[in-house]
This record gives C-alpha cells, structure tokens and sequence, in this order.
C-alpha cells in the first residue's frame, strides 16, 4: 500500500478540572473508546490512505491564483532548449566509446486547431498542438560499416502532437516522432534512430488544475497507454503496448520569477511533479501573462532518460479572443442552477460546453444569457474544501477546427457540514488519543483487546 502523510497543523485543547471516577471505569472505557473510533473513521475520512482511491487536492488560503485560459488557433511559443543524453550514450552498448556533449537548440508550440475531440465516447473542446524541436550537438560516434570513429554533429529532430481538453488543458492523447542522425562533418551522415512514441491518458492527465493557488498540492491517476513503432537504435522499443496505473503528485511551492527571465512572467507558478516515491519528474513555471509554461525540465523527454529544459523566449498570440464567459454562482453548491452571461460579436452563433452537455446561444446585441444546472459531478482532483472544479466554454463556429472560446471556471462545493465535521475531529483527535493512552495507563491489565 502506498501512503501519502500530510502534515497537519493540530491544536489540542485542554479541559478543566473533575475527577475520574474510577468505580465506573467500564462505563467510562467504553464511552471513550467509542468516541476514539468514531473520531478516528472521521478523521481518517479527510485524509487519502491510498493512492488508489479518488485522487486528492489540498489547498492553503491564498490571495493569488492562476484562472484558466483560452487559446485561439495561430498562437506560438518560441523557447531555447537543451537536451542532455550523455547518459544515453554512455549507457548504450552499439555507441560504446562514443561522447556526446550537451544539445542546444530550438522549439515551437503552435495551436493548430481549436475543435472537438472524443473523450471517453463524448466530444468535448480540445486544442491540437503542434511541437517542433531541433537540436545539434557535438559528439563522437563509429561509422556503421567500418566502426571507424569520427567527430561530428548529432541532429535531434522532435516532433510532437499533443491534444489538450480546452476545460482545463488536460492532456488527452500525444504522439511523439524522434529522428536521430550523425553528421560527420559532411563525410557521412548516418541515422541513429527514428521512432515514435504515442501515449495515451484516461482519464486525460489534468497537470494543472486551475484556479492554482501557492501551496495547492494534488494528484492525477490515470491509465497511461504507451505504443512505440520504428527503429529505435540505441533505445530498445518494447515490442509490445505498455498499460499501466500512473499516479503523479503535484505540488505548488512558489509563486516568483522562473529560471527563464521573460517580461511578464515574474509572478510564476512553481509546480514540481512527482511519483509516488517522491522522485521529481518534471518541474514547470506557469505563466498567466503569456498563458502557458514559462520555463520548464522534464527527466524524459521522450528517449528513456534524456532530460531536457525549455526557456520562453517570445510569445506571439493570434487575434485575441473577444468572447467571454461568466458565471453567477461561481462558486455553487451541488446541483444548483447558475446563471451564465456570454459576451461577444453581436449576432454571431454559438455553443456552451458544461462537461459534454451543449447549450446553443445567439449573441444577441453582443449578449446572451443561460440558466443551466451546476449537476453534482465530482472531478478527477476534489479536495476538501470542493467538489469539483469544471471549466465552462463558450465557443463560436463550434463545427469548425478554429473555434473561438471563452472560459471560465466553476467551483462545486460538497457537503459544508461534512467538512466542518471532519476537521472538527482532526482536532480534537489528539486530544481524545491522549485521553485514552493515560486512561488505559491508569487500568493497566485489566485493560483487554
């Protein structure tokens, strides 16, 4: 079993005065046990035992917090990277004796569509994102035929194709395609590896979870699908698709200027990723102002261990979005109706996407107005202080590859006495473990389990 503590600030308060009868000790035992396990299957329920059950977010009070954002098809972010696969190298039987230094290069992001896309049989929102790297590096690698070694370049050529649920930026599906070659200088140039690498997420891997605030911890457990097709070289391809249960914990620790010094972005969200056993797998600043990472490192990028960092180095976003949404309750109780006011071109016809419920509008003098239900539905990171956190869009041309949508978030709250009760046995629980300690002190033998 894997167990996540959390630490839990606790206040004990002490009661006064009166004397322990000692000729009514059954009774008394009896009522204070009871009292300590029901205290304890309250407690214990505030708190994720396992990481298998439902994942888990906790939050901090805080004054700042990074709502989600809206892309529009055309928008581009520009980074320097680097990629160190030195270990790759050295750690490969068929490159022995080769080196290789770090490689430097470029990279984009483009939003390439704004459409829908299947998730689990229902066609919700999504953005197509196209990713393209390239890097050089200089090395030292064997020529195929003869195995004679000479200096050279090692060209990394990335591409990558990521869908993203435009509710709150979860990422659904990606296709990964590496293509490796050695340039000798222009005497030879041989190919080292071209594969690709798809990965599949259900439910999709929501690695934000907006409205982020500074101290806001949760988890995704996903079903991770993983398939790999072409020549791998180095890399041994498992010959077969790998499905396994994926549970990463996610953690904001800061909120300040990211390694990449980027106008605009000196109030970034710090957020590491870990697994399970506390290793850190990737470490992301996001950026309200330019509405994605501003910097990141990640311990794979795709080549079984190549570690790699991203520096922003322009943001350049397409026509401005010019429809917005807004929601009254935003934050609601369970089932609760909400009424919804969209802004936009006047005239113009659209679509409002709550989960995979649709509701049609027509911006009439540039407005329009909705009344539709908050439902009840819990989402893949509740904590104890809501339900669910759901991303509400609006979007115009809803049948084309270039919507255009406005969003905002929905907070649903669970049941507030429940959560008053729970916390008002965290912290009494001390207090009542403690009364049992010395009470089973003072009986002594008699004391039977």
């Amino acid at each position: 079993m894997n167990l996540r503590v959390i630490p839990i600030g606790m206040k004990i308060a002490k009661r006064a005065g009166g004397l322990i009868c000692l000729t009514c000790r059954g009774h008394y035992v009896a009522r204070a046990l009871s009292l300590v396990v029901v205290l304890l299957l309250l407690a214990v329920s505030s708190v994720p035992l396992t990481l298998e059950t439902t994942s888990i977010r906790s939050t901090e009070g805080a004054s700042q917090e990074a709502n989600i954002v809206t892309w529009n098809a055309g928008d581009v972010w520009r980074y320097d990277i680097e990629l160190d696969a030195v270990n790759l190298v050295q750690g490969s039987s068929e490159l022995s004796g080769s080196t290789l230094d770090i490689v430097t290069g470029d990279a984009t992001i483009l939003v390439a569509s704004v459409t829908t896309y299947n998730v689990s049989g229902q066609w919700v929102p999504a953005y197509r994102l196209e990713v393209d790297a390239i890097g050089t590096g200089d090395g030292r690698f064997p020529e195929p035929n003869t195995g004679i070694f000479a200096s050279g370049e090692l060209i990394v050529d990335y591409h990558e194709t990521r869908w993203v649920r435009a509710s709150d930026l979860a990422i659904i599906h990606r296709v990964q395609s590496i293509d490796l070659d050695f340039d000798a200088f222009g005497i030879w140039m041989t190919g080292i590896a071209d594969f690709t690498h798809t990965h599949e997420y259900d439910p999709p891997q929501e690695v934000y979870d907006f409205p982020m605030r500074i101290n806001e911890t949760w988890n995704t457990a996903s079903t991770h699908t993983q398939i790999w097709s072409g020549n791998g070289g180095p890399i041994s391809l498992p010959p077969a698709p790998e499905i396994e249960e994926e549970t990463i914990l996610y953690n904001i620790t800061e909120i300040t200027e990211s390694p990449a010094t980027y106008t605009g972005c000196e109030e970034s969200y710090h957020i590491w990723w870990n697994n399970t056993n506390g290793d850190l797998l990737e470490d992301h600043w996001w950026c309200p102002a330019v509405g994605n990472d501003v910097y990141w490192w990640t311990d794979d990028i795709a080549m079984d261990g190549v570690d790699a960092k991203f520096w922003l180095t322009s943001f350049t976003p397409a026509s401005a979005s010019d429809v917005t949404v807004q929601i009254d309750p935003s934050t609601a109780a369970l089932n609760q109706m909400l009424n919804i006011t969209i802004t936009g071109p006047d005239g113009e016809d659209g679509t409002l996407w709550h989960h995979e419920n649709m509701y049609n509008f027509t911006l009439e003098g540039g407005v329009a107005t909705l009344q539709i239900p908050a439902n009840n539905r819990m989402d893949d990171t509740p904590t104890s202080i809501d339900w669910g956190t759901h991303g509400i869009l609006a979007c115009l041309d809803p049948e084309g590859i270039a919507m255009i949508c406005g969003a905002s978030t929905l907070t649903l709250e669970g049941s507030a006495i429940g959560a008053l009760l729970r916390q008002d046995a965290i912290d009494r629980a001390p207090l009542v473990l403690d009364a049992g300690h010395n009470t089973a002190l003072r009986l002594g033998l008699s004391f039977r389990f």
